[in-house]
């Protein structure tokens, strides 16, 4: 299993035996509702954005100036989603995070309680932190389903003026032909040395081996051949006799700027469309998922709105020593983003019983609030400040990573 972590550059943090009410036990980076985002926590996000955006060690210090911002508000958004599924009373079945972790051990490789020990520690991680991340994941993912879902679904008539919009790009095939060419140049020839190597073709003689004697074209070198090529690819006038010709086939001399051209067709294919019913999945499955940024982005919004988020820093760490990590197990808690499409190293909770939810209700439980700090005033904001100052104009700024279960 592929091991490539990567340590941040921390500040001091002060760690006394006691505990008395004043001591720093760790850097709080923002509160949401009471409940903290801690400093550690905040550089574990930091510590994965840089390992899906693959980013070179050079470069992090302006990744993470530009990205800072938007991780926090990721880790708020969370936070938000978690309290809203307490709110609701659900938990996760401890049957799914075991089936999650059988996913997870079979996507490493990994065949004894030994190496998954030994593969957790490498991370960094306890099983009880593994667990809690994957539970996490299952929740967010099952109240993305039970919150969203409904608001994006499409109708039958939706879906069918989705198809035909999308019919002629996406789910049809144009025909292709699969050429060989001879080109006789003007001042090689020209049409008398044409019109015998066309004799010869059509009399059986070998084409790849006429090309490699006549031709001037660049295609020369592997007997004249082109490969596949699809309907509208082709200059018309070429494509026309290409078309009309039978497999096996070889044109006359076609004249062509500075000389003349010889096809032969080796294979043919005709267009093709997919049919509705055989489209219709995909095609459900991409209306719902560019309906459901927005929907997700109105969902995250309201929540904010009637949050109380507080930050308690302007700057954070911008640097990372070490390689970037490239695989580990945290990388198979990806697909529990929301929205993101389940995979096998992280499977989906398994499809429920008629009548069953996604979730299980419990009783509901408050979510414990912060240690008091009088120091602290919350207020309400729709999104984070910024957590890092702006890039200098020297220094380059890598583009945005793409987004969660793109």
């Amino acid at each position: 299993m592929r091991r490539l972590f990567a340590l941040l550059v921390l500040p001091s943090v002060l760690v006394a035996p006691s505990r008395a009410r004043g001591e720093i036990i760790e850097r709080v980076v923002a509160k949401v509702n009471g409940q903290i985002i801690t400093l550690s926590e905040f550089q574990t996000r930091q510590i994965a954005a840089a390992q899906g955006a693959r980013v070179d060690p050079a470069n992090v210090g302006p990744f993470l100036r530009q990205n800072n911002a938007r991780i926090l508000q990721e880790a708020i958004d969370e936070i938000l989603i978690l309290q809203k599924a307490e709110d609701a009373g659900l938990k996760v079945p401890s049957q799914w995070i075991d089936e999650s972790i059988d996913g997870i051990r079979k996507e490493n490789n990994i065949t004894s309680d030994e190496q998954f020990q030994d593969a957790l520690e490498r991370e960094g991680l306890t099983l009880s932190e593994l667990r809690q991340n994957i539970e996490r994941g299952i929740v967010r993912r099952s109240l993305m389903e039970r919150e969203i879902r409904p608001k994006i679904e499409a109708t039958e008539s939706e879906l069918q003026a989705e198809y035909e919009r999308l019919k002629a790009t996406e789910f049809s095939k144009a025909p292709t032909v699969t050429l060989q060419e001879i080109l006789v140049k003007e001042d090689a020839g020209g049409l008398a040395l044409a019109g015998q190597i066309v004799e010869k073709a059509k009399a059986g003689e070998d084409f790849s081996d006429l090309a490699r004697a006549h031709s001037a074209a660049p295609s020369r070198a592997h007997g004249g051949d082109v490969g596949q090529l699809s309907q509208g690819e082709m200059n018309p006038e070429l494509e026309k006799v290409a078309f009309g010709l039978g497999v096996g086939s070889v044109s006359d001399p076609l004249p062509v700027e500075g000389g003349y051209r010889i096809l032969k067709v080796t294979a043919k294919t005709g267009g093709s469309v997919t049919p509705y019913d055989a489209a219709k999945e995909k095609v459900r499955d991409r209306l719902m998922m560019s309906r459901f940024e927005k929907a997700y982005d109105a969902y995250m919004e309201d929540l904010r709105k009637n949050a109380s988020v507080e930050l308690r820093v302007r700057e954070v760490p911008l640097q990372l020593t070490g390689p970037i990590p490239e695989g580990s197990l945290l990388e198979a808690l990806e697909p529990l983003a929301p929205g993101a499409p389940a995979e096998a190293s992280a499977p989906a909770p398994p499809t429920p019983a008629a009548g069953d939810t996604n979730l299980v209700p419990t009783e509901k439980k408050p979510i414990a609030p912060a240690a008091v700090d009088e120091e602290i005033t919350t207020t309400p904001q729709a999104g984070p400040e910024k957590v890092a100052p702006p890039a200098p104009p020297s220094v380059p700024s890598p583009k945005d990573p793409p987004p969660p279960g793109s």
